[in-house]
């Protein structure tokens, strides 16, 4: 791995896990082993990092989803598959993520809240397939249905309250996931959503 990979693969955790305020161009440079002038030599300046791991995130993000699509026998085994992904994702991604890159890089927040259009106008046609193979109640827009899921789950990562009430974040996410297919879903549908749910947790107890 050359330098510039190593930079943006360590800043990449780095800017997840504590956010761009904490995420110092002094830690960054010693979390790579190299000096700070090697590190600006690279990058000018943090927010020019900050911005290539972005790009980087979401290109990686972008070519999982496609592979899950392409390698999964149904929409909603590849639907299942992208939530476990996500769900990951959000457990490594601190509050401070979000918070810090609007109030200090508007400019780069709007570019990685434009790529969630990608995910709904994704989730979207996703749920037009499962409406073909007869798992999605037709009468449901699939546009609406992807904007709506999505949204709520931005906002429950935003969101600290789940914690008041003593539950688990990860495990509000399972059951908003959980409740929104079996929201949009037919009897076959359903059906299908029991099994997926069986495998996921033989796939647990493992």
């Amino acid at each position: 791995m050359d330098t510039k990979e190593r930079i943006v693969t360590e800043s990449s955790k780095m800017l997840m896990s504590v956010g761009p305020t904490s995420m110092t161009m002094d830690e960054v440079a010693r979390a790579c082993g190299i000096s700070k002038r090697t590190l600006y030599e690279t990058f000018p300046d943090k927010r020019s990092l900050i911005a290539e791991c972005l790009h980087r995130h979401h290109e990686a993000k972008n070519a999982e989803v496609r592979e899950i699509f392409d390698t999964s026998a149904n929409c909603f085994e590849a639907m299942f598959k992208v939530y476990q992904r996500a769900r990951t994702m959000y457990q490594a991604t601190s509050m401070a993520f979000l918070n810090d890159l609007k109030r200090l890089y508007p400019d780069i927040f709007d570019a990685h809240i434009e790529n969630e259009r990608t995910t709904v106008n994704g989730l979207a046609s996703v749920l037009s397939q499962a409406q073909e193979q007869g798992l999605v109640i037709k009468r449901i827009n699939p546009a609406i249905a992807a904007y709506l899921f999505v949204l709520s789950m931005r906002e429950l990562h935003r969101s600290n309250s789940a914690s008041k009430y003593g539950f688990e974040q990860a495990d509000v996410f399972e059951h908003m996931f959980i409740s929104f297919l079996r929201g949009v879903a037919t009897i076959k549908g359903i059906e299908m959503i029991e099994y997926l749910e069986k495998q996921h947790l033989a796939q647990q107890n493992q």
